[in-house]
């Protein structure tokens, strides 16, 4: 059994039918009032309600299983807070994992993850990275880029509904996305490959300015203009937004990360491993070459 934590969300829909198809027993994990875990959605799958706050969920969860994959993040949601998920939550769960006898643990991360990192974001990655690695069970740490899907929808919504696509500051920074299917394709593997044991993998797909996610989008819709937030402005808001909406002052926090240009990374050498997996970019479903 393998036990995927936020198996309901963007990458965690996407890896849970790639393992029932490859013949494997997966139970997901998702957020809602605590439940028996044996109920089930479809063949192979089981369904477990819980919460990372309780330590009794993450047991629950974890029993029976002999892998984990960590897929659930709070920095998205806005009733969530990141150092409840993505770090205290983690750590829950890990630790939960090592007790119950679970071999292996794929851990979800982002490229940047450090203990001093600029944003709060990466380094509660860096903590659940850190718990994973002295857990004493095998491991594999994937950093990812931003999800390139996550992003292409936020901007094309306001397309759709005022003909404008949102760009952040200059839009000249590079920023290195990653796919949801590339993500999910290179989950599978290092469950499957004991080559990709105990190893952080810097996984992304595309490497993209915002100018060139606006010009894509507008050229496709054959519409709209661009609408730019000034970086001053996101830059003012991290911290001005913090007390009445943690989740704005995040994302601005985030924008300002990424127009620093740290949000760029080398993904080719670690990707020319797995010349099997196809790289999914732009164009979204198809090979970006």
């Amino acid at each position: 059994m393998i036990l995927v934590v936020g198996g309901t969300g963007r990458l965690g829909r996407a890896v849970v039918p790639l393992l029932v198809q490859a013949g494997h027993k997966v139970r997901i994990m998702a957020r809602g009032n605590s439940q028996p875990f044996a109920m089930t959605v479809s063949d192979g799958v089981e369904l477990f309600h819980g919460d990372l706050a309780s330590e009794t969920d993450c047991r629950e969860a974890v029993t029976g299983c002999g892998e984990v994959v960590f897929a659930a993040s709070g920095f998205g949601l806005k009733d969530s807070d990141p150092r409840g998920v993505d770090r205290d939550g983690a750590i829950s769960l890990v630790r939960a994992a090592a007790v119950a006898g679970v071999r292996h643990v794929v851990m979800m991360s982002m490229h940047g993850a450090a203990l001093d990192g600029p944003i709060d974001f990466l380094r509660c990655k860096a903590a659940a990275e850190d718990a994973v690695r002295s857990s004493g069970m095998d491991w594999t740490v994937i950093r990812i880029g931003s999800l390139l899907e996550q992003r292409l929808e936020t901007m094309t919504a306001l397309l759709e509904s005022k003909g404008k696509v949102p760009l952040f500051g200059s839009g000249s920074a590079p920023v290195t996305y990653t796919s949801v299917q590339d993500a999910a394709a290179v989950v599978v593997r290092a469950l499957l490959d004991p080559a990709l044991r105990n190893r952080v993998i810097e996984w992304g797909s595309q490497t993209l300015t915002g100018n060139q996610l606006a010009e894509a989008l507008l050229a496709q819709a054959g519409r709209g203009s661009v609408q730019r937030i000034p970086a001053a402005a996101f830059r003012v808001l991290s911290v001005a937004a913090r007390p009445f909406s943690p989740f704005l002052a995040r994302v601005a926090g985030a924008g300002a990360w990424e127009e620093s240009g740290a949000a760029s990374f080398a993904f080719g050498p670690q990707r020319a491993e797995f010349p099997d997996i196809p790289v999914t970019g732009l164009q979204l479903g198809k090979p970006a070459g």
